[in-house]
């Protein structure tokens, strides 16, 4: 193998539990439910196109700006008192860059935010090239995000190794011709669609590094 490629957010960070709280307290200020099947049909897609699903689906009376500025607000709230790492992954990013391996990090997060909680957590000094949701025209389950990091790695499909925690993200990283994809599974996530998407495995963040030790 010759890099591993990460997702950011519920891969690398425990961040889809901080989406959310932080997307259920901006819809019942609108009076609308928000459920956990509602949240993995956005899971992994980039926001600009998130946020247009979910005031559709729920139906939100409001300005796409307006809605956009009060998830941001409340997002900004959320993971500035809850954030963290997810268990074993310092641990898994260690052990690729002991062994002079590439890493990589393909989220659909845009660059400014992903960044900041990257920073916070110490954690963007492993990465060798970083690829951003919002420097894509078009984001998961396309695979140009993908395609981006392995040119940017001047790496072939082959040799590589990624870690993904949604659906779009599988998809996205198979259509690159990624065939080596892992599934990461948490509390809002599902496992089988993860497999149905390609994913060859499942495995819990803090099993990373084991999977790791055995491919690498």
């Amino acid at each position: 193998m010759e890099a591993v490629i990460f997702d950011m957010d519920g891969v690398l960070m425990d961040t889809e539990p901080l989406y959310f709280e932080a997307y259920r307290r901006v819809a019942e200020s609108y009076g609308k439910p928000y459920t956990e099947d509602l949240h993995r049909r956005i899971m992994g897609v980039p926001e600009r196109e998130g946020l247009p699903i979910l005031m559709e689906v729920l139906k939100i009376e409001d300005s796409l700006e307006n809605f956009r500025k009060r998830v941001h607000e409340e997002k900004k709230c959320v993971f500035s008192e809850l954030l963290k790492e997810n268990p074993g992954v310092r641990e898994a990013l260690e052990f690729v860059k002991s062994k002079g391996i590439k890493l990589a990090l393909a989220t659909s997060t845009p660059q400014r935010e992903a960044l900041e909680r990257l920073k916070r957590l110490d954690l963007e000094r492993y990465f060798d090239i970083m690829v951003f949701g919002d420097q894509v025209k078009n984001g998961k389950p396309d695979p140009e995000i993908y395609l981006l990091v392995l040119e940017g790695l001047n790496v072939a499909p082959e040799g590589v190794v990624v870690f993904e925690d949604s659906k779009s993200g599988v998809e996205a990283a198979k259509s690159a011709g990624i065939e080596r994809i892992y599934g990461v599974v948490h509390s809002l996530n599902d496992g089988e669609a993860l497999l149905e998407a390609g994913a060859v495995a499942l495995v819990k963040p803090e099993e990373i590094l084991n999977v790791l030790k055995e491919v690498l």
